[in-house]
């Protein structure tokens, strides 16, 4: 069975068989290809096996015994990663499992059956090679030793007992061409394992520095908190929301008083310590759902979702005692507390965000200009 091919579907909203079959996850589409793969292939030999209960070469019994057995292990394989149960395991693609059973199969057709014997050791390479991607070196060559035992012994026991239909030569030279045949496998499976670590630890790779990446594109760089840009774009997914589901929310703006007099009286490592301080007192002390971030030199700005205006007034009264309480520096051996000013609105059904920022701004205005150190609302 071939590789699901990614075409573009004739419509926008079509559905693709290959997304029945595999899903959408791709690394559990991934599994699931070469489990169809593998599966096609015995059942290939299955038809071939009923094609010679039709010509009195094979009793229907046994083809039907080891049909049934093999739709078994398919459907089960199938159905466990298909569903995700297998996602819980350590091996989610179920590699050792499957395997062993696959491989228990070409034991009994090799012992049942005599049509398609040959076709046996072929298959068992196939099953190898597509679990190498889980398989360690060892393994795979431990599942191949251990089968080419049980096929020998199993030989040796049907030419003890004149079973018709075994040519001993002839199954001696075939297991012994692919005993000779293990030190290519594990050098094939020890060069498919290394190449597999190296893209697994490249994909880790990969994944950190995106990791970094976002935090970088997302974070202020001082304070941890979310930057300027990205609380626009969480601002504006909050306007969705409120567009679509009608939930409200607040925004306020915070600034620290005097933070230029701050900075010139201490420098400007022991200010961007205040800030610091401002932005680990704040996030212990908000909401899970509201989101803080760095506004621009010494302003912050706070996203309270679900949150009226008399709740962000109160909330923002809160945090600003809480601040009071908390953000500070030693001057002389002397304590000195540092204050906020704050401003609130709610954004109204229809504005912009940039409209309820500018309201939130003359709010923030209004706190300095009739003293500082208070919450004003617009």
């Amino acid at each position: 069975m071939m590789d699901t091919a990614v075409c573009a579907p004739t419509e926008p909203d079509a559905p693709r068989w290959g997304d029945w079959l595999l899903g959408d996850a791709p690394e559990q589409r991934l599994w699931l290809a070469r489990l169809l793969r593998v599966g096609a292939l015995f059942l290939a030999l299955d038809l071939a096996r009923a094609v010679g209960v039709g010509l009195g070469q094979v009793p229907l019994p046994d083809m039907a015994a080891l049909l049934a057995y093999n739709l078994g292990v398919l459907g089960v394989g199938y159905g466990l990663i298909r569903s995700g149960w297998s996602a819980r395991l350590d091996d989610p693609c179920l590699t050792m499992p499957l395997v062993g059973l696959a491989l228990i199969s070409i034991v009994l057709g090799y012992v049942w059956v005599d049509l398609g014997r040959g076709a046996l050791l072929p298959l068992a390479a196939v099953v190898l090679v597509h679990g190498m991607h889980r398989l360690t070196p060892r393994q795979t060559l431990g599942w191949a030793g251990a089968l080419l035992v049980v096929l020998s012994l199993a030989a040796a026991v049907m030419a003890l007992l004149s079973l018709q239909g075994l040519n001993l030569a002839q199954e001696a030279i075939d297991l012994g061409v692919a005993a000779l045949g293990l030190p290519v496998l594990a050098a094939v499976a020890g060069r498919a394992h290394a190449v597999l670590q190296t893209h697994a630890r490249q994909r880790a790779e990969l994944r950190q520095s995106l990791a970094r990446l976002e935090t970088l594109t997302t974070k202020d760089a001082l304070t941890g908190l979310s930057n300027h840009r990205h609380m626009l774009h969480l601002l504006d997914v909050e306007i969705l929301r409120h567009s679509r589901q009608g939930r409200v929310f607040s925004v306020a703006l915070l600034d620290v008083d005097h933070f230029e007099q701050i900075n010139e009286a201490l420098g400007r490592a022991r200010a961007d310590e205040v800030l610091r301080q401002l932005a680990h007192a704040s996030t212990a002390h908000l909401r899970a759902s509201d989101v803080m971030g760095r506004w621009g030199g010494e302003e912050f700005i706070l996203l309270m979702p679900e949150t009226d205006l008399a709740g962000g007034v109160r909330s923002m009264e809160r945090l600003k005692e809480k601040l009071y309480t908390k953000l500070g520096f030693y001057r002389e051996g002397r304590w000195v507390p540092v204050n906020c000013s704050a401003g609130v609105t709610r954004h109204r059904t229809g504005e912009t965000i940039h409209q309820t920022l500018a309201r939130a701004e003359q709010a923030l205005r209004s706190a300095k200009a009739n003293g500082r150190n208070q919450v004003v609302s617009s």
